[in-house]
């Protein structure tokens, strides 16, 4: 399909969907990164989602100088609640999600819209650059590569972090793909429930793993605060994705299992750092590794030293523990 190019004016109207709650170090970071996107045509839902501290007022200073911001301020829902507000009223004919205590580069809502437009596409995504406390950074193995998938292609790689993932943000939607679909409210771990219905609705996904979304891991966020109950809500959307898909699709999408293994192993993970027990599950997740380690070495999404990860953790669980916990002390938020 030959590209279509569009003065300013023509440009359809993009929706940008940034919650915010207790974030004032990071909030001008990413509502200024958003702000001077080269494409401009622009509305910017800023949801102060009762949020505790400086960031309700910095919301109402920055839509005082920027028309294109709106302000929503609710009692605290959580980050689906708060998304699930602009997604109610959006006028966009596309959509983008940006966490508050993250940034963009200044193309990426450009370069989403371009590739979509170029092939027909219903989602445009992104990689996103994964940046520590410390100034470090992570980038896919595949940085610069492009990828046209089919919804069935898509569902067989998006939960492999190296490739398309789960994360709602760094992508750009058709507004169709939100017609009935909304976050969870009341979860964690809300995008796992979430981007693989949107890729069902899918006839086509792009996406290039070039690092346009630039996305902050710190402790205290979602992903890395303690164990409790709330936490199985992961475990829960892991069963959820893999019962839908597998049910759907079957064989069409093959590397569904060696994902849901993958993710459970990483529910495991959070259990090993926090110090729960639940021995049960724990051995329900490595009996199913075990019955699947021939797709899991057959799989081309995870590196030869993930798959020996997994077979440790499926055949030795206590060397596993130790090993795991010599790299936390190391990599205490990766």
């Amino acid at each position: 399909m030959t590209e279509v190019i569009k003065t300013k004016s023509e440009l359809p109207l993009i929706t940008v969907v940034v919650p915010v709650f207790k974030v004032e170090n990071y909030l001008e970071e990413c509502v200024n990164s958003i702000l001077c996107q080269t494409y401009e045509n622009l509305e910017i839902f800023l949801i102060d989602d009762g949020s505790p501290d400086r960031c309700g007022e910095m919301c109402d200073e920055y839509a005082k100088r920027d028309s294109r911001i709106q302000v929503i301020h609710q009692k605290n829902k959580g980050l689906s609640g708060a998304r699930n507000s602009a997604i109610d009223i959006f006028r966009g004919e596309y959509i983008t999600f940006v966490d508050s205590d993250d940034w963009i580069s200044n193309d990426m809502i450009e370069q989403l819209y371009k590739r979509l437009i170029v092939e027909g596409a219903q989602m445009s995504c992104t990689s996103p650059e994964s940046f520590y406390e410390d100034g470090s950074c992570s980038v896919s193995r595949h940085c610069g590569e492009e990828f046209v998938y089919t919804k069935e292609q898509a569902l067989d790689c998006f939960l492999f972090n190296d490739y398309l993932t789960p994360c709602v943000c760094g992508k750009l939607y058709v507004r169709d793909l939100w017609t009935s679909i909304r976050c969870p409210e009341g979860k964690l771990f809300e995008d796992q429930f979430t981007t693989y219905k949107l890729i069902d609705q899918c006839e086509k996904i792009v996406y290039c793993t070039k690092s346009l979304y630039h996305y902050r891991k710190r402790k205290g966020s979602i992903g890395h605060s303690g164990f409790n109950k709330k936490t199985y809500d992961l475990y829960n959307a892991i069963q959820e994705e893999y019962d839908y898909i597998h049910l759907k699709y079957g064989e069409k999408v093959p590397n569904i299992t060696v994902a849901k293994i993958t993710w459970e192993v990483v529910f495991v993970n959070m259990m090993i750092v926090a110090g729960h027990k639940d021995t049960n599950t724990r051995k329900k997740v490595q009996r199913y590794a075990k019955e699947n380690m021939k797709k899991v070495w057959s799989c081309g999404y995870i590196s030869k030293v993930r798959k020996m990860q997994i077979c440790l953790f499926a055949f030795s669980f206590p060397a596993y523990v130790v090993f795991y916990r010599i790299y936390k002390k190391k990599h205490p938020v990766a």
